[in-house]
């Protein structure tokens, strides 16, 4: 092998690696189990939410707060996201998956059709969904819209997400911050 076959296989080689951390790079890698960290959380306020004192106070519910997991499924673009909630001895899950390619997917469901949207980029997964429901009594319809930006800490074991929900009643933002492992 000649000096110049050498130093074009070296470089082709420099190349590879350069191109395969690009491309790591832009796509961040979600897939695991998660616990929500509730102290570095900012969840938005329940109202409503608690008991009734004798003399008609509103008072929060002594029970434990609930621990939330999302275990996240990931193949490139298609993502699996499952969301459970335990409570003493209750739990409840739902699943939703994206394929965050930045097509709009329209979904029928039980309270009307709900417009979804993910891209997958840089540093971040960002979904978008709106819900238009249709107005009681012929009334006018409502719409519900969510965005929340996920994005991990330099070192993968953080799960940051911060959700904006745009709704009649107002905006609110919350940010839920989980923990690999």
């Amino acid at each position: 092998m000649t000096r110049r076959q050498s130093t074009i296989g070296l470089i082709a080689a420099a190349l590879v690696l350069v191109v395969t951390a690009v491309t790591t790079q832009a796509q961040p890698q979600f897939a695991g189990t998660w616990t929500l960290d509730p102290a570095q959380s900012q969840l938005p306020a329940r109202e409503g939410h608690g008991h009734k004192a004798p003399d008609g106070a509103q008072t929060q519910a002594p029970t434990q707060p609930p621990v939330v997991k999302l275990v996240v499924e990931q193949n490139g673009a298609n993502i699996k996201v499952t969301r459970s909630m335990a409570r003493d001895n209750r739990e409840r899950s739902y699943s939703q998956s994206f394929v965050a390619d930045g097509t709009e997917r329209t979904e029928q469901g039980r309270r009307g059709s709900t417009v979804t949207k993910a891209t997958l980029g840089g540093d971040r997964l960002v979904t978008t969904s709106t819900t238009t429901t249709p107005g009681k009594d012929g009334g006018e319809a409502k719409t519900f819209s969510r965005e929340s930006t996920w994005t991990l800490s330099p070192d993968g074991r953080t799960l940051t997400i911060n959700t904006v929900m745009h709704s009649p009643r107002g905006d609110k933002t919350m940010k839920t911050v989980y923990l690999k492992g």
